[in-house]
């Protein structure tokens, strides 16, 4: 009896000290644009509540779901949309536009009726929009991808917004690989650029300066990536997560680099969230899902994998032990994190890049979850 006493006990600590999520699954549409390849967020309306932007790349253009209730409008009607866009005051009028790529360049399409203007003719797998030098005008920033297509993920596309509204582009060459992401890393009050193995940082001058390039992943060799930035560890500086995004039927790891004292410097040190997955993690995302006070990491592998999964591994305490929480036996494509109801806790939106449906799953754990 003492030693079932004992093992009871064992098992309701675990029990007690694992994390408590639950997400709920809603169906957004399922008879949505034709493959969806763009997902994108923002309040498009002025309501206050967080709007789901899709576009198909094959049909259907590219659409918005009014929150709530997740009607259907109609921001192009045709279209080949493709891996990303973003949601961002454009003119300054304090509406919200969308910043979308096709196969083939950047648009914006002005809010609210939509009108859509050329950035430039250039095809690009990623997208950042940001501004990058201080003059309060968004700025993009783009690259294609290597593992498939023709011109490679060699290039990084520079495009600054004048006053005239009209772009000038600058091209950086950079090693072959997939990933982007605009984020401080140096904490001087600019967006730097990070892609799956260097970052390169702003120089202010953005298309006249030099941006330098600093290794962060030594020991990171895979070059097709998704990218997150967040305090993994809550020490102040800014750590980079990466997922092997390209081919299906690889083996690799999911990690996250601890950025050391000195950014700038090659010593950071790889922490490994989980391996071996395979090489189909098109998302990775950092948020607080369980609202502890510490930053998580959510992923999903897309649908040519061989065992489809969303997941959010719960950071147990400064990056140092994660637990793996199933969100969904399914699969899905560039994610993204928002909060639809407004209640503190973050949800995923995602689609898979083949088919029309679009899919929601708002995380339902109890607050009193938290510790």
């Amino acid at each position: 009896m003492i030693r079932l006493s004992r093992i009871l006990l064992v098992a309701a600590l675990a029990a007690a000290a694992a994390p408590r999520l639950a997400f709920e699954h809603v169906t957004i549409d399922a008879e949505g644009p034709l493959d969806v390849w763009l997902k994108a967020v923002g309040d498009l309306n002025r309501d206050g509540r967080v709007d789901l932007i899709a576009g198909g790349v094959k049909e259907g253009g590219l659409v918005w779901y009014e929150n709530p209730g997740w009607k259907k409008h109609i921001i192009a009607a045709t279209g080949a949309f493709s891996t990303d866009g973003e949601v961002v005051d454009m003119d300054g009028d304090g509406g919200l536009d969308v910043v979308a790529i096709t196969t083939r360049q950047i648009l914006w399409f002005e809010n609210p009726a939509w009108k859509p203007h050329l950035i430039a003719d250039v095809e690009v797998h990623d997208l950042e929009v940001a501004d990058l030098d201080g003059d309060g005008r968004p700025d993009i920033v783009g690259r294609n991808q290597g593992a498939f297509r023709k011109l490679g993920g060699t290039a990084v596309h520079i495009f600054r917004r004048e006053r005239d509204s009209a772009w000038k582009q600058r091209t950086l060459e950079v090693p072959d690989g997939e990933g982007l992401l605009a984020a401080d890393v140096d904490g001087d009050g600019d967006p730097d650029i990070i892609l799956e193995r260097q970052w390169l940082e702003n120089p202010g001058d953005i298309l006249g300066g030099r941006w330098v390039s600093h290794a962060y992943g030594a020991g990171w060799d895979y070059p097709h990536t998704f990218i997150a930035a967040g305090d993994l560890n809550g020490d102040g500086r800014l750590d980079v997560v990466l997922a092997p995004a390209e081919r299906a039927g690889g083996s690799y790891r999911i990690s996250w680099l601890e950025a050391p004292a000195d950014v700038k410097a090659a010593s950071w040190r790889e922490h490994l969230i989980d391996a071996p997955v395979e090489t189909v993690h098109h998302f990775v995302g950092i948020a607080d899902f369980d609202l502890d006070g510490r930053l998580d990491v959510a992923t999903a592998r897309m649908h040519q994998g061989k065992n489809p999964e969303i997941s959010v591994y719960v950071n147990l305490g400064r990056g140092a032990k994660w637990h793996k929480h199933v969100v969904a036996p399914t699969s899905s494509h560039s994610m993204r994190i928002v909060d639809v109801d407004g209640d503190g806790r973050p949800d995923l939106y995602g689609a898979n890049w083949r088919g029309r449906g679009i899919d929601l799953w708002r995380n339902v754990a109890p607050k009193s979850a938290a510790r």
